[in-house]
Parts: C-alpha cells; structure tokens; sequence
C-alpha cells in the first residue's frame, strides 16, 4: 500500500510541474520537448536504475558518476585507436563499470567500512584514472559508427532511448521477479535476520555493485556518444541526481524498499524540472539549487512516513 502512495505522490508531482511549466512556457507540451526530456533523462536514468539496487540494499554508492566518465574516456580512446566494432565498446563500458563496482563491493565485504565510505574513495580513484587516461583534456572526433548511439534515432525515436527502455525492463525483472530482488530487497530492509536466513550476503553485495556499477558504464557510453568525446569532467555531481531520483521515486533511504517505476518516475520528474527551468532561461546555478531541495524534501517526507 505505501508503495502505491509513493508512486502516486511522485506522478502527481510530475503533473503539478507538467501544469506550470506549460502555463509558463509555450514550447513545453511540444512533441519534441518531450522527446528532448527523455534523451536528456537517459544518462540519469541508467544510473539511477543501478543506484536503485543499492539503495534498496541498505547502502549508497556515490562513484558512478565518476565511474561513467571513466567508461567514457576509456570507451572513446578505444574508439579512436582501434577498430573494435560498437558492441565491443558498449561490452568495454559495461565491463569497466562492472570492475568498479566489483571492487566497491569487495572493498565493503573485507573492510566491513560504511558503502559511504568506500564508494567516496572509489569516486576519487575512477575520477583520477579518467583524468590520467585523457591527459585531462577531453577526447574528441569519435567514429559515427559510435555517436549514431548517442545522436541517431530507431523507429523515429532516439536511440538512447531504447537503452533506457532496455534497463527499465531488464530492472524491473530482476529486483520483481527474480530471487536476486527478493534478497535485495531481504538484505536493505533487515541484514541481521537475511545472514540467520543463510544468504550469501557478501556475494550478494559483488553482484548489486558490479550491476550498479555496469550500469554506470553503459550511462558513460550513452553520454559519450552523445557529446561526441569522452570527458573526464563528465558527469559532476550526477550521483547526487541520480540519488535523489530514486529517492523521490519511494525507495527507502535505509534500504528495503525500492521500485524501478518509482524510480523512473523520479527521473522524469527531474528531466522536467531542468527542462521547464531551462524554457525559462533559469540559470544553471539555480537548477543545482532546485535538485538539492527537491532531494531535501523527498528524504524529509520519507523519514517522516517511516517513523509514523
């Protein structure tokens, strides 16, 4: 029942904003602004999926957006100096997000440190390593072999949004459907009682970070694609973002509960707040503030509700 109330707050949160951005703006309710929030929402939105597996777990991971520019440069080096096809790039993302993820959770499982913690310190490492990889300048001029992915359509529709789909779906079944998401799920809402249940739990955590962190990957590939280069500046502050999408979409911030659709309903909430403030010409400066309270709204609203 609280799950539905929580979807419900956030779709009418959604409609609220829908309402006054199309009062304040003409352009809004157009085809292709829509179109626009989506792709724009992609990045974000694959990032969030993952968050939400470890959010749902009990725990956070603030490297993924350092882990998406690390794919990124990588990815887009790869792109120049070799002929590898555009599957084995996207293979490459997935791959060297999976790896980082990986260590965060075996980093958490043999130090036993707070995820905060740990994924504070892999935020920095794969930050550097992009920064080393690129020689800290941005690497441009990638093969339309590989920015059609970030810059073509399928069907009339862009493709990074079918990438979108894709982890929608693929989400949804596993934390739904499978035993995988049931123990996710066991082990975010009581980690004492899932280790007298007998679940593998540090196993468990390898594959919810090695997800979260693939995930992230594929988010770099997105956003590579998409600016044409891969930047080791990609992506600042986008876990925070991501956070709060899922957040906003109903998870709970101690773990347990969690949602895919909540959490995509959360992503198109905040594409269409930084679409809306963008129609007004709304500073930059002004969005990062809008997020931050939006977050602080959502985590106060949820604490509440759990201590009722």
């Amino acid at each position: 029942m609280n799950r539905h109330r929580y979807l419900i707050q956030c779709a009418a949160f959604l409609a609220v904003m829908g309402i006054v951005f199309s009062a304040t703006s003409p352009y809004f309710f157009a085809l292709n602004n829509f179109a626009n929030i989506l792709t724009a929402s992609t990045v974000i939105g694959l990032m969030a999926l993952g968050a939400t597996f470890v959010i749902a777990s009990g725990g956070i991971d603030l490297s993924t957006a350092s882990v998406m520019a690390l794919a990124g440069v990588v990815a887009a080096i790869a792109a120049q100096h070799t002929a590898l096809p555009p599957a084995a790039i996207i293979g490459l993302c997935l791959g060297i997000g999976a790896i980082c993820g990986f260590v965060n959770g075996l980093l958490i499982n043999i130090t036993g440190a707070p995820s905060f913690i740990i994924t504070l310190g892999m935020m920095s490492v794969a930050r550097a390593l992009a920064y080393i990889a690129s020689h800290g300048m941005p690497v441009y001029g990638l093969p339309d072999t590989i920015t059609v992915f970030g810059q073509g359509s399928f069907v009339g529709v862009a493709a990074p949004i079918w990438f979108l789909v894709a982890g929608t779906l693929i989400s949804i079944y596993l934390l739904g459907f499978t035993a995988f998401g049931q123990r996710v799920l066991i082990l975010g809402d009581n980690p004492i009682a899932a280790r007298a249940m007998g679940l593998p739990i540090n196993r468990l955590r390898l594959k919810i970070y090695a997800l979260a962190g693939a995930l992230s990957g594929l988010a770099g590939f997105i956003f590579m694609a998409r600016t044409n280069s891969g930047d080791p500046t990609a992506g600042t502050s986008y876990e925070l973002i991501a956070i709060t999408a899922v957040i906003l979409g109903g998870a709970n911030l101690f773990g347990g509960r969690a949602t895919i659709v909540g959490t995509v309903l959360g992503v198109l909430c905040l594409g269409v707040l930084q679409n809306g403030l963008n129609l007004l010409a709304i500073s930059t400066f002004y969005q990062i503030l809008f997020v931050g309270i939006v977050l602080l709204l959502a985590a106060s609203l949820r604490r509440q509700e759990a201590s009722r």
